[in-house]
């Protein structure tokens, strides 16, 4: 999925744990944030799955190198999940860009897509109204 560049929809809870393990793989690969000592930033692919494991039945969770790093805010997980039903899927598998910004054991992830998924294609003739 292709956004507009400005990275506005938030992941939470984060999993620290799976985020330091991707820092430590990819150390090389980040930068320093605004030249600041202690924050590194870097873009990265992101999954968006829907968790059907979720005690909500409407949960996308985000994935960083197959690693659950957290969830959608429940906002935002129902508006992709209506706007998904309304082209008429079911659920999502799909990629987006993810912009990785903090230090181990400290991080803050933010997505980039079009959350009215316009660049998507109905799952069949039928779904179009």
């Amino acid at each position: 999925m292709f956004g507009p560049g400005t990275f506005d929809i938030e992941v939470s809870p984060l999993s620290t744990k799976s985020l330091d393990a991707f820092w430590k793989a990819t150390s090389n690969e980040w930068t320093r944030k605004d030249e600041e000592r202690h924050l590194y930033q870097r873009q990265t692919d992101a999954a968006l799955v829907s968790d059907t494991e979720h005690r909500l039945p409407n949960a996308i969770r985000v994935e960083i190198a197959g690693k659950v790093i957290g969830h959608l805010s429940h906002n935002d997980a129902l508006r992709l999940h209506r706007r998904i039903c309304e082209l008429g899927y079911d659920r999502i598998h799909s990629i987006c860009l993810a912009n990785v910004v903090g230090r181990p054991g400290f991080w803050d992830v933010t997505l980039d897509f079009d959350p009215n998924l316009a660049d998507t294609k109905p799952a069949s003739s039928e779904a179009v109204s």
